[in-house]
């Protein structure tokens, strides 16, 4: 008798059949009314317990030992029944694989406007594949109509055997952000790095990989009417290339990050003069007529600059002109601002999400984390102010305001905690920075793995990584965010401090009247 289970249910597989070893996982869906477009790939992640990163690839990527290589894939419609069809052999999972995932993500879903919104009847299904009974199934949809990739749900390890989880956890920033969820590294993985354990038996649907869902190659702006466009691939960006995004040569099957993590945190970046050559200026908010640039790496609290009533024009020579220009999934050491247009982020509501990994007890039971989100804020007036769940100020500009630009919705130990940024409001406004704080002391950060994401409607998104800590960090900033003319920049602080909040708005210029334990603001006379 099939086990049908909510989102978050469990099922262990040696309960409901006694000595199986071998299960079928089958994923499946339909495509809404008008979605003739929508194309959905199988995904597996393979995560290793205690590893700061997991192994990625497709599941048409899976090997089929029926398939005969080069085979051609069938038409992508009608789908009928499971569209993937994978075999774990349970014993043959190497010992330090703690769990397998599996979901799916839409193919250039920003490129083509498409979401899971569009997408009906998804499901997981786990059958017995020494008889082909189905043991558990799930079927899930979006929540929030914004997801355009999704994990579907995960057998992993357990004490009294493997046990299969019913996730239903979608990601709006596609491929990228289900790569990077739970703070981690991925790497792309091989076929030949799981041949010993999964397989696949459903014919291959695609000849796509991991690299063209991180970089979907771009069509010609023309095309013979009724003719699809052909893709023409295109090279990705060096700021891209992240440690999900390098599938051009095999993963190891043991991958490391691709860059190591500090010894200790960076410091931010010191005030001072414009450079001779404005384009290695990571963080530009010049006026595009000429003006000087101006340097917030530590603004004061003034107000900002007048914003230009329409969009601004830069030299091909600026930063900023390149930031307006470049796409970007990941900001690091490396490249640590990027530039939203109106454009790109469109005029819907933007979303900054801090994740981190759940804590377990030592007999694998969840424990409670004690890690916030905040924001420190200034409107275009003069108005400052904080965003946190102490004292309830969880809007901004605050209570009689006519427009709230900031909201911060409620914390969830899976779900994260979230910032919802209104595009329409946000001229009002000249800057806010976003921090993780410890509400009883430092975190536990290493085991947290926290992660911020940015995404918009548009499909636009952004990865954020926290470095290492320094020693009783209590608080981290992990990004700012500068309205300057129609521009959003984004910038990544990964700023350690072991002060409260009050330590942090005193480190970047925001004059506020603090109680004594430095969390929480005064009364106001």
């Amino acid at each position: 008798m099939t086990v049908t289970l909510p989102k978050g249910g469990n099922v262990l597989l040696s309960a409901e059949a006694p000595g199986i070893d071998q299960v079928r996982i089958g994923l499946g869906w339909n495509d809404g009314p008008g979605s003739s477009t929508v194309e959905l790939d199988g995904v597996v992640i393979v995560v290793e317990s205690g590893a700061p990163w997991a192994r990625m690839l497709l599941a048409h990527q899976v090997p089929n030992p029926a398939e005969r290589l080069g085979a051609h894939p069938p038409p992508s419609r009608p789908l009928i029944g499971d569209a993937e069809k994978l075999v774990v052999t349970l014993s043959a999972v190497p010992a330090e694989v703690s769990r397998l995932q599996f979901g799916a993500a839409i193919f250039d879903a920003a490129g083509r406007r498409q979401t899971f919104r569009s997408v009906r009847g998804a499901y997981i299904r786990v059958l017995n594949h020494a008889d082909s009974l189905e043991i558990v199934r799930y079927g899930l949809e979006a929540e929030t109509g914004i997801e355009t990739a999704m994990i579907f749900g995960e057998l992993y390890r357990h004490a009294t055997g493997w046990k299969f989880r019913a996730v239903g956890q979608g990601y709006a920033t596609g491929l990228p952000g289900l790569a990077g969820a739970e703070g981690r590294d991925v790497a792309t993985a091989h076929p030949v790095d799981v041949a010993a354990f999964l397989t696949r038996t459903s014919r291959a649907r695609a000849r796509r990989n991991v690299a063209e869902h991180l970089h979907p190659p771009a069509a010609p702006a023309t095309a013979p009417s009724g003719v699809a466009p052909r893709p023409t691939a295109r090279p990705a960006p060096a700021a891209e290339r992240t440690p999900a995004a390098a599938p051009s040569r095999a993963a190891p099957s043991r991958p490391v990050p691709s860059r190591p993590v500090p010894s200790r945190p960076e410091a931010p970046t010191r005030a001072s003069p414009a450079p001779s050559a404005p384009a290695r200026s990571p963080l530009d908010l010049g006026r595009p007529s000429g003006a000087a640039p101006v340097d917030v790496a530590r603004p004061s609290t003034g107000r900002g600059p007048a914003r230009a009533s329409t969009g601004p024009e830069f030299g091909e020579r600026s930063s900023r002109y390149r930031q307006r220009h470049e796409h970007v999934t990941a900001l690091d050491n490396d490249h640590p601002a990027t530039t939203w247009t109106a454009a790109k982020r469109g005029s819907g509501a933007v979303s900054v999400t801090l994740r981190w990994s759940p804590l377990l007890t030592q007999t694998g039971m969840p424990r409670p984390s004690d890690l916030h989100l905040g924001a420190l804020w200034q409107a275009g007036d003069g108005a400052v102010g904080v965003l946190q769940d102490l004292d309830d100020a969880v809007s901004a500009p605050g209570p009689g305001a006519p427009r709230q630009v900031l909201r911060l919705g409620r914390r969830d130990e899976r779900e994260g905690q979230t910032i919802f940024v209104d595009m329409g409001a946000l001229p009002t406004f000249t800057r806010f920075f976003v921090f993780a704080y410890g509400l009883h002391g430092a975190p536990e950060w290493a085991l947290l793995r926290p992660v911020l994401a940015v995404a918009a409607r548009t499909g636009e998104q952004l990865t954020i990584r926290l470095g290492e800590s320094a020693p009783n960090a209590r608080t981290c900033v992990v990004a700012s965010f500068h309205v300057a003319q129609d521009d959003l920049i984004i910038r990544r602080e990964n700023d350690f401090l072991e002060g409260p909040q009050a330590a942090v708005a005193a480190r970047y210029g925001w004059s506020l009247e603090w109680k004594p334990d430095g969390t929480t603001l005064r009364a106001a006379p």
